[in-house]
C-alpha cells in the first residue's frame, strides 16, 4: 500500500503546485493588464486632468505597482520589458505633470481670483439661495476672460470653481431642482473650457517640437 500510495501523494502534490503557481501567474499577468489598461487610460486623458485629480492619480499608480512590484521576478523576460516601460512612460509623465501642479497656489492671489471671477472670496459663507447667481457670475467671468488666460490663470480659475463647487456640495439638500440643473450646466462648461484649452495648449506644444 506504501509503493501506492507514495506516488499518489506526490502527484497530488506535484498538481496542487502547479495549479498555484497558474493561479500566481494568471493574477499576475491579469494585474499587468489592469495596470496597462489604465496607463494608457490616463495618459490619453493627457492635460485634461485637473490639479485637484492630480494627487489621486499618484495615489493609483502607486497602489496599482505595489504588488507588482512585489511579483515582478516571476514575469517572464517581456513581461518585465513591458512593465519597465510602462513605469518609465509614467515616471516621464509625472515630471510633467509635477512641474506644473508641484508649485502651489499663492493664497493672496488665489483671494484675488475668487473677488475677480466669483464676486467674493467668502464662498464658504454663500448660502443656498446665492450659488446660482454666484455660478453664472463665475462662468461669464471665465467666457469673457479666458481669452488671454495663461495655464496658471486656469489653475487660479480651477481653484474658484473647487470652492464653488464645495460649497454647492455642503448646501446641496437645500437647493431647489432648477438651482440644481443650472449650476450642473455650468459646471460642464466650466470643464469643457478648461479641458479644451489644454488640449490647444498640447497641440501647439507638439507642433513645436517637430
Amino acid at each position: 500500500m506504501k509503493k501506492i500510495f507514495v506516488p499518489v501523494l506526490l502527484l497530488l502534490m506535484v498538481i496542487s503546485t502547479l495549479g498555484v503557481q497558474a493561479q500566481t501567474k494568471s493574477k499576475l499577468e491579469q494585474d499587468l493588464e489592469d495596470f496597462r489598461t489604465w496607463m494608457n487610460r490616463r495618459v490619453n486623458q493627457g492635460d485634461s486632468i485637473t490639479r485637484a485629480e492630480w494627487p489621486t492619480v499618484k495615489e493609483e499608480f502607486r497602489a496599482r505597482t505595489q504588488s507588482l512590484d512585489r511579483s515582478s521576478s516571476q514575469m517572464n523576460e517581456a513581461s518585465k520589458q513591458e512593465y519597465g516601460e510602462l513605469k518609465n512612460q509614467y515616471q516621464e509623465w509625472e515630471a510633467e505633470k509635477e512641474e506644473r501642479y508641484g508649485q502651489p497656489l499663492s493664497r493672496e492671489t488665489a483671494v484675488t481670483w475668487e473677488r475677480r471671477l466669483a464676486g467674493t472670496n467668502k464662498i464658504g459663507s454663500l448660502k443656498a439661495s446665492q450659488l446660482r447667481g454666484t455660478f453664472v457670475r463665475f462662468m461669464e467671468n471665465v467666457r469673457a476672460q479666458r481669452t488671454d488666460w495663461s495655464l496658471r490663470d486656469w489653475d487660479y480659475a480651477e481653484h474658484v470653481y473647487l470652492q464653488l463647487n464645495d460649497r454647492k456640495q455642503q448646501v446641496l439638500s437645500q437647493m431647489t431642482n432648477s438651482d440644481k440643473m443650472k449650476v450642473a450646466a455650468l459646471q460642464v462648461e466650466f470643464n469643457t473650457l478648461r479641458k479644451s484649452r489644454d488640449a490647444k495648449d498640447r497641440y501647439n506644444q507638439m507642433r513645436e517640437q517637430r
